[in-house]
């Protein structure tokens, strides 16, 4: 005999279960969202570094620079991935450096590197994708968390970016560091996300 939690989980099961398949992403006609505004031959890096940190993103094109404004913000411990050696070696002067984003080191990590599948000049936002960034934690929890963005990789508008990311199950925009606001207007960063955002373009 059913009863309504038997009904209310198997509703969820089915829910739940793997689609047999995804919808296709929709296709975006040329310049159904080109913004009249920006002028094509715009630098794209400039218009990034300018509408970015303009949202609160701190922008780096020297490693160096980074490092010392991690340095500044008096973090302990610092998540550089894979072989960027250097980087490395810069936060090491200051912070223990740990290649590797674990869980049970949540608590104790102040800032992550990871990279970025790039980032939009439009809008200042950072791509952050399953393929590009597997380990989404170390985007995530950290106070400060600074992507890897490659030059060749900024895109002038968002339809551009859109046509040239393939199909991900995850996308993230990053657009500022975290923030929250309640009814009577406070602002607060650092709620759902890293509390400072910064990139460091490569």
């Amino acid at each position: 005999m059913s009863t309504a939690r038997e009904n209310i989980f198997s509703s969820i099961r089915s829910a739940l279960a793997p689609l047999p398949s995804r919808t296709p992403r929709p296709e975006i006609p040329p310049g159904a969202a080109e913004p009249c505004w920006l002028d094509r031959s715009a630098d794209k890096m400039a218009l990034f570094v300018q509408r970015a940190e303009a949202t609160g993103t701190r922008c780096f094109t020297d490693p160096s620079a980074c490092a010392d404004w991690l340095r500044t913000q008096n973090v302990s411990k610092v998540c550089v991935p894979g072989p960027l050696e250097r980087l490395k070696s810069l936060c090491g002067a200051f912070a223990e450096v740990v290649d590797t984003y674990r869980r049970a080191d949540v608590d104790d990590i102040d800032a992550a590197f990871t990279p970025a599948a790039g980032a939009i000049a439009e809008s200042g936002s950072i791509i952050l994708s399953d393929e590009s960034t597997p380990d989404r934690l170390a985007a995530l929890a950290p106070w400060h968390h600074i992507a890897l963005v490659s030059r060749s990789e900024i895109h002038l508008t968002i339809a551009d970016a859109l046509a040239a990311h393939p199909d991900d199950p995850n996308v993230i925009w990053v657009t500022g560091p975290s923030k929250t606001a309640d009814v009577e207007g406070i602002l607060i960063q650092g709620v759902h996300g890293p509390g400072a955002q910064a990139c460091l373009i490569v």
